[in-house]
C-alpha cells in the first residue's frame, strides 16, 4: 500500500498532516493525523457481513490516550494503563454522534473505531484532531461511509464575555458554581474575596 500525505492549512499557520498507508495495515482504514506536536491514530475495522436479524448499526467507537503521550509513565501499585477515564468516554460519544448519521440506513455490519493519542503537546485539544483522523479513516477505507467529517472545538463565549481582563495576564471571571470571585492563572486559581 502506498503511503498517502495530505495537509490541510489551518488560517492561524498550522498545518494538520493525515498521513495513511503506513501504520495499521490489517485494519480496513488508519490514518494518523499530526498538529504541531500531537499524534492520533485512527484505525476502522468492520465485519464483511452484518449478523442476521441486526435492525440497528453496531457501532463501537474507543478513545484512549496514552499516558506516554503526556510524559507521564504508570508506576507504583498500578503499572499499566487503566479505565477509560470521563474524558475518553465523553470524547469517544463526541466521536461516535458525528460518525453515525453518516453510515447507510441499511448498514448493519458491526464496526469499531479506535483512535489512540500517542503524543501530545498540550497547546492543541486533541478532540478536534481525534474526530478528523476518524473521518478520514472510514473515508479512505472500504466501510460505506458519506463522506468525511471534522468536528471542531467552540469556546464558551458567554463565560468569556464574564472575564475582566487585568493588566499582569490574569482575568477576574464574575459568574462561578459557589458564588465567589475568582483570579484565574496558568498555574491554577486563587480565591480574591467574595461579593
Amino acid at each position: 500500500m502506498n503511503i498517502v500525505t495530505k495537509e490541510i492549512a489551518l488560517p492561524d499557520g498550522r498545518v494538520i498532516k493525515l498521513e495513511t498507508g503506513k501504520l495499521a495495515k490489517q485494519a480496513d482504514g488508519a490514518v494518523m493525523a499530526t498538529l504541531g506536536n500531537t499524534m492520533i491514530l485512527a484505525t476502522v475495522c468492520s465485519a464483511k457481513d452484518a449478523v442476521p436479524g441486526t435492525d440497528f448499526m453496531p457501532l463501537t467507537v474507543e478513545y484512549k490516550e496514552k499516558f506516554a503521550s503526556a510524559g507521564r509513565f504508570p508506576g507504583g501499585f498500578t503499572r499499566r494503563e487503566g479505565k477509560a477515564s470521563d474524558y475518553e468516554i465523553l470524547i469517544a460519544r463526541l466521536i461516535d454522534r458525528a460518525l453515525r448519521p453518516l453510515f447507510p440506513s441499511n448498514y448493519h455490519a458491526e464496526t469499531f473505531v479506535n483512535v489512540t493519542m500517542y503524543s501530545a503537546d498540550g497547546i492543541d485539544m486533541p478532540e478536534s484532531i481525534a474526530g478528523l483522523a476518524a473521518g478520514a479513516a472510514l473515508a479512505c477505507s472500504d466501510i460505506p461511509f458519506e463522506g468525511p467529517v471534522s468536528e471542531v472545538h467552540q469556546p464558551d463565549l458567554r463565560a468569556m464575555r464574564a472575564r475582566r481582563p487585568r493588566a499582569d495576564g490574569s482575568c477576574y471571571v464574575r459568574q462561578h458554581h459557589d458564588g465567589r470571585r475568582r483570579d484565574e492563572r496558568s498555574a491554577g486559581v486563587r480565591y480574591v474575596g467574595g461579593y
